[in-house]
């Protein structure tokens, strides 16, 4: 008699969180074809406009972007509609303080950009070539990138086995109402990036 499986494989879909790295995307996507406007990046997201707002004034201070109109209001009292360009396109999104300055690098970043450089390391070589990254942080994102198949090896000898780019993965919580009678997830799930 066999008797059930231990796990239950179940497929859901999440809300995975956009941020700076997403709204990037979109304004980088828009400037190809010209001026853009706020508006126009929070029709495709689903982000209320102060969030996409503040972060297009973090890359005005930051000499990133720049008005080049200020397009009339229908009404009296209404303000008019600022349009942007860019001034530089970098590929990967400006991680900005909220007066426009060049945030650090952060963590993952870090321990991304020290894994694919070097293709074979160790977590003793992450800890040299990252000093400032705590051990605990790098031995938890290394087990959780081993886990889902981006390096293979142990903590003594790491290979990258999927360079996916050259943004860091993000590894990220999920929060779900899982029904075990029909194996199905009920209801929307919470998504919110985990720290490292």
């Amino acid at each position: 008699m066999t008797g059930r499986p231990l796990l239950d494989m179940v497929q859901i879909s999440i809300a995975v969180p956009r941020g700076d790295a997403g709204y990037w995307s979109i304004i980088r996507d828009l400037d190809r074809t010209g001026p853009w406007t706020v508006r126009q990046i929070c029709a495709r997201t689903n982000v209320k406009t102060p969030a996409v707002g503040r972060y297009v004034r973090q890359l005005r201070l930051a000499g990133i972007a720049q008005i080049v109109e200020t397009k009339k209001a229908c009404g009296d009292n209404l303000p008019g509609a600022l349009v942007y360009r860019l001034t530089k396109r970098p590929l990967i999104a400006p991680r900005l303080t909220l007066d426009g300055q060049v945030k650090p690098e952060s963590a993952l970043d870090q321990l991304w950009r020290a894994m694919k450089m070097a293709k074979v390391f160790s977590l003793a070589d992450m800890a040299y070539h990252c000093p400032d990254i705590r051990r605990g942080t790098a031995k938890r994102y290394l087990s959780q990138l081993a886990a889902a198949g981006v390096v293979v090896g142990t903590p003594s000898r790491y290979r990258l086995a999927l360079n996916l780019g050259n943004q860091a993965p993000k590894i990220l919580h999920t929060k779900v109402v899982f029904d075990p009678n029909s194996k199905s997830v009920i209801g929307p799930s919470v998504t919110t990036e985990a720290k490292p």
